[in-house]
Formats: structure tokens, C-alpha cells, sequence
């Protein structure tokens, strides 16, 4: 009898040795071991149990950062950021723009002046800032009035607001506002019309914040027409406010203007 009890528990002993227990708390030799066991991740990584071992095991939208998914980020590196811009902490941040050189001319020193941020000598800014103004105004960026008035209408109001902050960007810039009428009326009205023209483009430039000391006026009057036809799609071409640079010339005067038109 005893020898059969010690019989059966060496087979027990035997049977129990060569059936395995499961691993357990988070420990794992393939992904299987990790389905049944509450509180850990299904994907075995390392001999632990986790959340994931490659993106492809997190869902759409997300990658696998330290056997954890996470959201994917905007970025990884800079080449996926577009205009470029930067890859900051996985975001795409605007590219930073290179200290200025110089705000103020009295930074750069006897014989340079300081011109969008940079320090250069005096013939070259003069050339840089006649270059800038420009492309602020001219002929491109002129502003229209109606018959017989010299209000700025909402459309001139905004050709005027891009001529003003393209201006500001060129220091120390010094403009001629020119005013022009269509054929109609006496030479004497319409120099005064033009005058009034003028001036309503100056103040409105000045209200944006350009030095009123850096505009001028004048008028031509119906002196200078853009179109020759007589009919109103012709008179409403002519009937305009030009900025141009100022040389620094003195303007052909309004008064220049009448003489010459009374001549004719």
C-alpha cells in the first residue's frame, strides 16, 4: 500500500513538472501570454506585456513611442513642415527670422544708414529705399473718384492702406501725391478739384500713419488725361489720385499747370 501511495505521488510530481505554469503579472514569451492577463498590454515586447511594439499595433492616427501609443505628431523633422518652417516638440513652428543688424541709423555708424535691418553705406540705402517706394506706388496702385468729387470711396481706401504699409517699410520715404480731373469743367476749377483730390489721398495716408512731412501735392488738373476718348469710361480713368516718388524736385505747381492751360 505504501509503495503505491509513493508510486502515485512521483507520477503526480511528474505530471506537474512537465505542464508549466502560465507567465503572469505583465511577463510573457510570446503575445498569447498576454491576452488572458488583466491590466497589461496584448503585444509582448521584451519578455514584458505592452501597449504595442510597432506603429502598425496602435490604431489609425497614432505611432508607438515607448511601447505606448501616442497621437501621431505634425512632425518629425523639419522637411515635413511646409514655407520652411520648423519641427518644435512634433509641431510645425513658423521659421524664426534673423536678428536685425540695426533698427536706427545711429546704430550703423558716420556714413551708413540703417535699411531693413541692415547697416549699409549711404548711396546704397538711397538707391535701396528709391527702388522700395517704387513698388509701393505709380500709375498701378492709382485711386479713382467719382464725377465731381474728391472723397476717398471704400476701394481707394484699401489701394491706399497697401500703399501706405508697403511705404512704411522703406524709411524716410518721400512721395508726391499728383491729383487728376477728366476733360469736363473750366481749367481753373479743375486745378482746384485736383487740389482737393490731392489732398484727400495726403490725409488719408498721414491717418495711417505716414509723416506728413514726407507728402506732398500737387494738381495737373485735366492737364495730363490717361485716356483721350470723350465718354465716361474714358472721364472715370482720368479722374484720379497718383503717388509717385518725390525726387525731390520741386512738382510742376498747380499754378504752373493753370498758366499753361490757359495758354492753350
Amino acid at each position: 500500500m505504501r509503495r503505491a501511495l509513493v508510486l502515485s505521488l512521483s507520477l503526480t510530481a511528474l505530471f506537474l513538472a512537465g505542464c508549466p505554469s502560465k507567465p503572469k503579472n505583465g511577463e510573457c514569451k510570446t503575445s498569447d501570454d498576454c491576452k488572458d492577463q488583466q491590466g497589461y498590454g496584448k503585444v509582448c515586447v521584451q519578455g514584458r506585456c505592452q501597449e504595442c511594439g510597432a506603429d502598425g499595433d496602435c490604431k489609425a492616427g497614432f505611432v508607438c513611442r515607448d511601447s505606448k501609443c501616442a497621437p501621431r505628431p505634425e512632425c518629425e523633422s523639419n522637411a515635413d513642415c511646409p514655407g520652411g518652417g520648423q519641427c518644435q516638440n512634433g509641431r510645425c513652428a513658423a521659421a524664426q527670422q534673423p536678428k536685425s543688424e540695426c533698427d536706427t541709423d545711429a546704430q550703423c555708424g558716420q556714413g551708413r544708414a540703417c535699411q531693413n535691418g541692415r547697416c549699409v553705406t549711404s548711396s546704397d540705402s538711397g538707391a535701396a529705399s528709391a527702388a522700395a517706394i517704387a513698388r509701393c506706388v505709380g500709375d498701378e496702385n492709382a485711386v479713382y473718384f467719382a464725377f465731381d468729387k474728391a472723397d476717398v470711396d471704400e476701394k481707394a481706401r484699401g489701394t491706399l492702406e497697401k500703399v501706405s504699409s508697403c511705404l512704411k517699410s522703406a524709411r524716410g520715404a518721400k512721395i508726391l501725391v499728383e491729383g487728376h480731373c477728366d476733360e469736363r469743367g473750366t481749367a481753373e476749377y479743375n486745378i482746384q478739384l485736383g487740389e482737393r483730390r490731392a489732398e484727400a489721398v495726403k490725409k488719408y495716408l498721414v491717418n495711417l500713419g505716414l509723416d506728413g512731412n514726407d507728402v506732398r501735392t500737387t494738381s495737373y488738373g485735366k492737364e495730363k488725361p490717361v485716356c483721350t476718348e470723350h465718354n465716361e469710361g474714358c472721364w472715370a480713368k482720368n479722374r484720379r489720385g497718383v503717388v509717385r516718388p518725390d525726387a525731390g524736385g520741386s512738382p510742376t505747381s498747380s499754378l504752373d499747370a493753370l498758366e499753361r492751360q490757359a495758354a492753350r
